[in-house]
């Protein structure tokens, strides 16, 4: 092999098309942009997704809802199935360690069971829970921690609670201070006036 044998593979180089050459080259006159419209000009301007006016494609698609990037990271786990769980204390750490779920989770909600066949009495720790199974944890002797999400997501909803309640509170205070009022009416040699500077 020597330097003077080397060129291109076949196809990496593509030959230049002049157009606009005569009839005889097969692109003159409108050079291959057909007759008229947007695509003939120099700069047609089109968005990308353009469909010469019909409905387009993101609109012809079916819709769908709304997917959670939580979804990805939150699992729910069965009343029955802490029967699975050892030792006194369940938290996601055991949740995860007896197999109920992924490594990847991060948060975790107990829901009631329709045959709830839980009586083991223990405490239930950074975790969500449902209202029936709460009620069957406290039934059978254990307790429920509140978690620290469940917790922030409550004061949150407090919160604007209260900030709405004590904006309400001001507008009553202020309208049972001022009274309602009405625009005072003009008297006609005003309205006379005001027309005369016009003209």
């Amino acid at each position: 092999m020597y330097l003077n044998t080397l060129k291109p593979g076949i196809g990496a180089r593509k030959k230049h098309v002049r157009v606009g050459r005569g009839i005889g080259s097969g692109l003159g006159k409108t050079c291959g942009r057909g007759v008229k419209g947007s695509g003939a000009r120099k700069s047609p301007n089109v968005r990308p997704g353009f469909e010469g006016g019909q409905m387009p494609m993101k609109i012809r698609l079916p819709k769908f809802g709304f997917w959670s990037k939580l979804s990805y990271v939150t699992a729910e786990v069965s009343l029955n199935a802490l029967n699975k769980v050892e030792g006194d204390v369940i938290d996601l750490a055991a949740l995860q360690q007896a197999g109920l779920v992924g490594k990847r989770v991060q948060y975790a909600k107990i829901v009631l069971s329709k045959l709830p066949q839980f009586t083991r009495k223990v405490t239930v720790k950074g975790l969500g829970v449902t209202r029936g199974a709460k009620a069957a944890i406290e039934a059978a002797g254990g307790t429920v921690e509140v978690s620290e999400r469940a917790a922030k997501a409550a004061a949150r909803l407090q919160a604007s609670a209260d900030k709405r309640a004590a904006k309400v509170k001001g507008l009553q205070d202020k309208l049972a201070a001022e009274g309602i009022k009405k625009p005072a009416k003009k008297d006609k040699t005003e309205k006379a006036q005001k027309a005369g500077s016009k003209k």
